[in-house]
Order: C-alpha cells, then structure tokens, then sequence
C-alpha cells in the first residue's frame, strides 16, 4: 500500500494510535485498547492495518510465553505524522519517532486511563505528559536540571492534583556491591529538587521505587533531608498489585498508604 494511500485512509483512532506509538515509544494491543476505549480486537485490527501499511512495526520476544506483540512507529510512520502535524500548522514534538519507552507509561499513565474509563464522572486523568514534554514544561519555571519521567493532572470527587513522578530504576552501573544495591542511584531521584532554590508547581513529587527495601531507603532519606515539596513513594510491585489511585502512596514518617488524590494535603 502505497504511503499517500494509506495517510487517505487513516482514521482518526489510527492517527491516535500513530501519534502514541511516535511519542511513548512501543505498545502493546491492550496498551492501544486502553488508549483508544476501544474492544482488544478493534486495536489488534488497527494495529494490523497500520502495520501492513509500513506505517508501525512489531516484534515479540522469543521467550515471551504470552507471545505479545510489541508495536512501534516506523520511519515512515513518524514522517507522515510530522507532514500531517505541519500541514495542519501544529507543532512538531521533539524526537517524533525515536523515543524509547517509558516505564511511567506502563506504571500510572496507562492504569490511570483505565480508572477513568471504568469510573466515568468521578475521576479522570486530565491531563499526561511523557518525558520529553515534561522536561519543556519544567525548563518553563527554569527548572533545567529536573529530569521527571512524567507530569499528570488527577481529578478525584471534586479535587485536583497535579504531580511530577520519577521511577528508580534500580542500582547504576555494570558493577555495583551487594551492601551499595539498596542505595544506589537513589540519589539522582531526588538531587534535582535539593538544587532548586524554591517549590517546583505541582502538588506532589511521586517516587515509584524499584522494591520495598529501595523504598524503605528513599523514606529515610528523606526523613533526613526533606524535599520542600510534598513527596509520596510507593513500589513497582504495589503498582502491579493494585490500581495507582488506590491507598498504595506512603508520606515520609507516616506508617499508613494514602489515596492518590490525598498525596499533599
């Protein structure tokens, strides 16, 4: 199918899907069935479509028992997303097409997303944005040396919050020692905000840390060193267990969990 073809015949659920895949990197079926509210086999068929169309490619690992397809955007995707953004004089976003993917995507964008659809008219995600947007917003406010994985707008029974999140991704380096793994690159989470001469504005900073002994560490660090905004931590595992506006968030020096939309207040 020839390329002027195919952009005749894209919808506008098949342009969404090209511009998530373009600005989050890869996704799976059930990813871009969240994203698009619509049936799992509605996104395999549109997935397929694009893909015969040279517009995304997929691959899956061989040692993926559940042999998932994992799709992205392919040169020829991304340049007739650009075309379509320039003719419409919209702007272009930065690294269209050659962003990796991001972990916050799969730990509270998408989960979020789906709250919002499963409880319409008391929640939504309002607004997201992936790392790259996030890191222009920030340079806004002068905040340069922030490097968030994410920036979201939760609305809960009447209330709001906006928040920046950073997930640990675990020790640094090739060779780390076994006493070093708990602490280890935990550091770079929180040394932006200890540069910064005043609140950064949002609500609340949300670490996710890698397990419950990383967390633990994070918590005492900063019992030790506040931040001057309000800061939540939870687990990657937590977040796998249980939806990411549930009671999974922990204050530094509080036993109890808390609600997202109870994070800084």
């Amino acid at each position: 199918m020839g390329e002027q073809g195919a952009t005749r015949r894209l919808s506008p659920r098949r342009w969404r899907i090209l511009s998530y895949l373009a600005q989050h990197g890869s996704a799976s079926t059930l990813d871009v069935t969240l994203v698009c509210a619509v049936s799992r086999l509605t996104a395999h068929r549109d997935l397929v479509w694009l893909h015969e169309a040279g517009l995304v490619r997929r691959e899956r690992s061989a040692e993926d028992r559940t042999h998932t397809w994992w799709y992205g955007i392919t040169v020829e995707g991304a340049e007739v997303l650009r075309c379509a953004l320039t003719a419409s004089g919209r702007p272009v976003p930065l690294q269209l097409g050659q962003r990796p993917s991001n972990a916050a995507d799969a730990l509270l964008f998408l989960p979020l997303v789906e709250v919002s659809r499963r409880n319409q008219g008391r929640c939504e995600l309002f607004q997201w944005l992936a790392t790259m947007e996030t890191s222009a917003l920030l340079r806004q406010h002068d905040l340069a040396q922030l490097r968030a994985d994410g920036y979201g707008v939760w609305l809960q029974d009447g209330r709001c919050l906006r928040f920046l999140v950073h997930v640990d991704r675990g020790p640094i380096g090739d060779v780390v020692a076994e006493h070093e793994r708990p602490v280890s690159g935990l550091g770079g989470l929180l040394g932006g905000y200890r540069r910064a001469d005043r609140l950064v504005p949002v609500g609340a900073v949300l670490l996710i840390a890698q397990d419950a002994e990383r967390e633990e560490r994070l918590r005492a660090d900063l019992l030790r060193e506040p931040l001057r905004n309000a800061v939540a931590t939870t687990t990657q595992q937590l977040l796998y267990r249980h939806w990411p506006d549930d009671q999974v968030w922990q204050a530094p020096g509080e036993s109890g969990r808390r609600r997202l939309i109870e994070v800084g207040s």
